[in-house]
């Protein structure tokens, strides 16, 4: 039995993209912001110009090494204990697909996400830069990337996790979607949370059930019945039955359940390209980008040795 590792990929970017707290101004430093006093040197101990927080300073484009490229940094910062943690075999990262059918059953599925304003499109569109050069750097190590065109990441890795259900399986997501993986009967399946550092556990009643009476306002579901009442009505039979009932309600569960639930993938459908594990070219890439708590001496040998557990 192989240990298989399945990352949700928009999941684990959109981690790496997050902020707390105020944002981080930059500012080129001086000599009087370094320590007021002019002890430049001692402080920095460089003179090259940088910014205010520490990081060097990129002339070209006038803008701060951090500000730059700290989501790339947080990234794979935070990949590497995830590939420690689960010691896989195989491991694959997978992307989105755009599911036209879940939009012409229902139009207004994800409409809540539809950017509307001028900054959150630049939000958007930084990420998805910032996406694209993840990709490009993530060929340099020995993860499979997968894209199935037409169905979401969410679909994907439920196919994956089908196709190899006789391995050690361990999807690593926020997206509390995947609890309904948990339910199929898989002796061998982990949901990892990686932001709450536990493992997710499928409650007592059917999950897709209760999600299609209660809905999904983060994709913009409607639900059927309020939280408490969809919460006992999973839980009753003879609610249920009653629910059921009504051919309004049966038409809108089934809509729902459309929505919810996971499709099939078809294998043709799927687009796997293997990276290539190439230690000198992503140190090559990390030392432009100024990562240096990666790339010293101590840390570099760690970060790479953590993914010789991956054989294929």
């Amino acid at each position: 039995m192989d240990k298989i590792t399945l990352i949700d990929g928009h999941n684990n970017l959109w981690r790496a993209c997050v902020s707390f707290g105020p944002p981080t101004k930059h500012y080129v430093c001086t000599e009087e912001m370094c320590t007021g006093n002019g002890e430049y040197d001692v402080k920095h101990k460089k003179t090259e110009i940088h910014c205010t927080c520490g990081s060097k300073w990129d002339t070209s484009d006038n803008k701060c090494y951090g500000e730059k490229y700290v989501f790339i940094y947080n990234f794979f910062r935070n990949l590497r204990p995830l590939i420690e943690i689960t010691d896989p075999d195989k491991c694959f990262f997978i992307l989105e697909g755009h599911p036209q059918f879940r939009y012409d059953l229902f139009p207004a599925y994800k409409a809540n996400r539809i950017v509307k304003q001028a900054t959150k499109q630049e939000t958007m569109d930084k990420f998805h830069s910032i996406k694209n050069e993840i990709i490009r750097l993530l060929k340099y190590l020995p993860i499979t990337i997968v894209t199935a065109i037409n169905y979401e990441a969410d679909d994907t890795i439920a196919q994956l996790c089908e196709n190899m259900k006789d391995e050690d399986l361990v999807v690593i997501t926020s997206d509390s979607d995947f609890i309904q993986l948990l339910q199929r009967g898989y002796s061998n399946l982990t949901v990892y949370n990686p932001i709450k550092k536990v493992a997710m556990e499928a409650p007592s009643y059917p999950y897709v059930a209760w999600k299609c009476l209660n809905g999904d306002k983060s994709d913009n579901i409607p639900g059927c019945l309020k939280p408490k009442k969809a919460l006992a009505t999973v839980n009753d039979p003879e609610l249920f039955k009653k629910f059921m009932a009504v051919e309004e309600n049966r038409a809108n569960f089934s809509v729902n359940r459309q929505l919810i639930e996971f499709r099939s993938v078809p294998e043709e459908e799927m687009i796997l390209q293997e990276g290539k594990r190439d230690f000198v070219l992503l140190k090559q890439e990390f030392e432009r980008m100024d990562f240096q708590s990666i790339v010293n001496d101590n840390s570099w040998e760690k970060y790479t040795k953590t993914f010789d557990c991956i054989k294929y």
